[in-house]
């Protein structure tokens, strides 16, 4: 059987297991694949390090362009992570004519259509299901199985970390930063979280999936970002009482007239919705659209293994697919971005009332007064209430909260959230 060779760069958490797998199953990968993936080179910040396991004949090297010039490397994995120099590798190996097959999110986000239109100029592919949610197979499903649907939406929860930092902040004196440490000392979460607790993490997954979505041009800027370092544990809590769940809720919509809407915000999610019950590790993404209607993939969507598989299943199939054609990639149209105006939205208010006679009434009725329905207000402790605002503009609710802060009967906002329901 033919043996293709392989070049891993970096040797990290998801190497790792990436070069478990080619190495302990390469029998089942051949007989899949129709070729046998054979591990050869691998680049390591330090070559004189013990890995913890045997690699065997496998040549490590300190420079990662060593594998990238390898003749015996005719696929290279990309597993080290971050903007540079992952890019410039990447850059090197397609016009090498070498497939990549990556797991940077950043990368893909920041130069996927670049990267795919270098690959089909040099005869080479580019595979990155990893970018996204780990082993759930979105990518795919986008690239090949919807391709006849007209995607209306994209919900999801695709950031690991602050799922886990969410779910355990709905345990009784639980802070955020007893969570994050727990994060931390699970492996869910880095030294530095910024990427995730910030949202950043998320967003670079939202503009992948927005472009495979909509066929758009999109990129960071383009979404509406705020992260969960200021949730207070009070809302998680008291959304718990009452039912939600609070998550880093990453959505994308296309409107009829074609315009689109991304957002990366913590998110009240109501009992009946399909995110509810996705605590923990585990991620998930919910697909709109014309013809299959629903669709939702779920899973663990962190950690070194689950993130090899897709990687892992990207060598398979770039084996089996090394001697087809290179097609051009689709062209990405620019969208014109949702306005406040017309993006509709629910929400979530916590406030501390004043002294005031009737100062609840007043609340309720300015809100009303400024065009924002209320489906709901609930008491809690002492002064606090809670308001579950109806569906409407974005603008309307920003400029409602502008005037609850200068009521009188309003002591303070303590929190507020965009909110989802069934």
């Amino acid at each position: 059987m033919e043996t293709v060779g392989i070049g891993l760069l970096g040797l990290g958490t998801v190497g790792s297991a990436v070069a478990r797998r080619l190495m302990e199953q390469w029998e089942l990968l051949a007989e899949r694949a129709g070729a046998t993936p054979a591990l050869r080179c691998v680049a390591v910040r330090d070559v004189s390090r013990s890995r913890g396991f045997d690699l065997k004949n496998v040549r490590l090297v300190g420079d990662p362009q060593a594998v990238v010039s390898d003749p015996a490397v005719s696929i290279v994995v990309e597993a080290m992570g971050g903007i540079d120099p992952a890019t410039g590798l990447i850059e090197a190996s397609l016009r090498a004519g070498k497939t990549v097959v990556t797991a940077n999110k950043a990368v893909i986000a920041a130069s996927g259509p670049r990267l795919s239109a270098l690959a089909a100029e040099h005869h080479a592919h580019l595979y990155f299901e990893a970018s996204v949610s780990a082993g759930l197979p979105i990518v795919a499903l986008l690239q090949g199985s919807l391709l006849g649907d007209r995607i209306t939406a994209l919900d999801g929860v695709i950031n690991g970390t602050t799922n886990v930092i969410l779910t355990q902040m709905r345990t009784p004196g639980v802070s955020y930063a007893d969570a994050l440490a727990d994060a931390q000392r699970r492996g869910f979460a880095e030294a530095d979280p910024s990427l995730d607790v910030d949202g950043w993490d998320a967003v670079s997954k939202l503009v992948i999936l927005s472009r495979l979505a909509f066929g758009v041009n999109v990129t960071s800027d383009a979404v509406d970002r705020r992260g969960i370092r200021d949730v207070a544990v009070a809302d998680v809590g008291a959304l718990a009482q009452l039912g939600y769940r609070v998550r880093l809720l990453a959505h994308a919509e296309r409107a009829a007239s074609g315009a689109i809407h991304l957002r990366v915000r913590p998110t009240a999610v109501g009992p009946g919705h399909l995110l509810h019950a996705i605590d923990d590790a585990d991620n998930a993404v919910i697909i709109s659209s014309d013809l299959a209607g629903t669709v939702m993939l779920s899973g663990v969507g962190a950690g070194g293994g689950s993130t090899a598989s897709a990687v892992v299943s990207d060598v398979v199939t770039a084996v089996r697919e090394r001697a087809a054609p290179m097609t051009q990639p689709a062209p990405l149209t620019t969208p014109t971005l949702l306005g406040d105006e017309d993006l509709e939205v629910a929400g979530y208010v916590r406030l501390r009332l004043s002294a005031e006679a009737d100062a609840r009434a007043l609340v309720l009725q300015a809100l009303e007064d400024r065009g924002l329905a209320v489906d709901a207000a609930v008491d809690l402790t002492g002064l606090e209430l809670a308001v579950f605002t109806g569906v409407g503009p974005r603008a309307v609710h920003d400029r409602a909260l502008e005037t609850l802060d200068t009521l009188t009967s309003v002591d303070e906002i303590l929190g507020d959230l965009d909110r989802v329901e069934a």
